[in-house]
């Protein structure tokens, strides 16, 4: 099925060459580099009840990354790879200097854009644009303290990377954009999970929707239960000042069917400071119940901030975690063209 795969992809560039080299001598062709790097850290006070929990102060690093990504073409067509690492700084990396998270190319132009590889899937994505404090130290998608991932009142689907995962964005029509995809689960049988979804865009307003589903007994998309499905539908809002999303999940998890998860965030953006804000609710399992986060970012320089944030979930199990974190987050990059 791999090879299948890559045989599309050569296809594809075949299909495209002709018109990269008709472009080329219209337009001037660019290779293009980025180096970059996000560094996180945050010091936490965490109360939580029940076995394996965390009570106390705990520093966390809040997944910090270098990557590197590269293109070659024009505004009609060009290709581009991507590679990401993660790069822990304490107890989380287990004394790796890197750890794997994803790695992908492909080819963009008035066709769309294709992509394949290991990456953040088309599910995924909407909920992990919105969220102000994913990958930071509060209550994740489970209900438990975390120092990385999606918020609560996302679903866990909205974390991890996909394997084997090809996919296909149709160019901007009219504000209308379309997306499909298919995830190869290998370790046995070529079985095969797909996603499909849209959305629409009008000046700052964007509205969308984005369904998964597993093959059977395999977990081609995280976070998903095996031959089970999941639906996403979102909206967003933003302008010079402030912006607002929301993301409803119906979702097939892990010993249970049919999740709800309800997350409502909204960002005041200040000259050197931006407020948070987050509610999420889910319906059943583990993680039932209510939770909300806050949390002030400070801009010391353009490519560095300071931050501070609470986190809290009144759940269904009488368990009332909370997270209470200061941190920084600094970045950094270079582009050689």
């Amino acid at each position: 099925m791999k090879k299948k795969i890559l045989s599309l992809l050569c296809l594809v560039m075949v299909w495209a060459m002709p018109a990269t080299v008709k472009a080329e001598a219209e337009t001037e062709t660019k290779p293009e580099v980025t180096v970059y790097g996000n560094l996180r850290y945050s010091f936490n006070y965490v109360d939580e009840d029940g076995a394996g929990s965390i009570d106390g102060f705990r520093g966390t690093d809040n997944v910090s990354r270098f990557g590197i990504k590269g293109s070659y073409g024009n505004d009609d067509v060009k290709a581009f790879v991507h590679l990401q690492v993660g790069a822990p700084s304490d107890w989380d990396g287990g004394g790796d200097g890197f750890n794997q998270r994803f790695f992908f190319g492909g080819f963009s132009g008035s066709f769309g854009k294709v992509t394949y590889g290991r990456m953040t899937n088309a599910y995924k994505f909407p909920g992990y644009a919105l969220d102000p404090f994913y990958d930071l130290s509060r209550i994740n998608s489970g209900g438990v303290f975390s120092g990385g991932g999606a918020s609560y009142g996302l679903s866990p689907a909205t974390n991890g990377f996909t394997d084997n995962s090809l996919q296909y964005f149709t160019p901007n029509i009219s504000g209308f954009k379309l997306v499909g995809g298919i995830a190869i689960d290998d370790s046995n049988d070529d079985e095969i999970g797909y996603l499909a979804g849209g959305s629409y865009s009008s000046g700052g307003f964007t509205l969308g929707g984005v369904y998964a589903e597993n093959s059977d007994g395999k977990t081609n998309y995280p976070g998903i239960n095996a031959g089970g499905g999941a639906m996403r539908a979102y909206a967003t809002y933003k302008s010079e000042d402030w912006k607002a999303g929301v993301s409803y999940e119906n979702i097939d998890t892990s010993g249970m069917d049919n999740v709800s998860y309800l997350y409502v965030t909204g960002t005041a953006m200040m000259e050197k400071t931006d407020l948070s804000l987050s509610l999420g609710y889910v319906d059943d399992g583990a993680a039932e119940g209510f939770g909300i986060t806050g949390g002030a970012f400070y801009n010391v320089l353009d490519n560095a901030q300071v931050y501070a944030m609470a986190s809290y979930a009144d759940l269904e199990s009488d368990n009332a975690p909370y997270v209470v974190s200061v941190g920084a987050i600094y970045n950094f990059s270079f582009t050689a063209k």
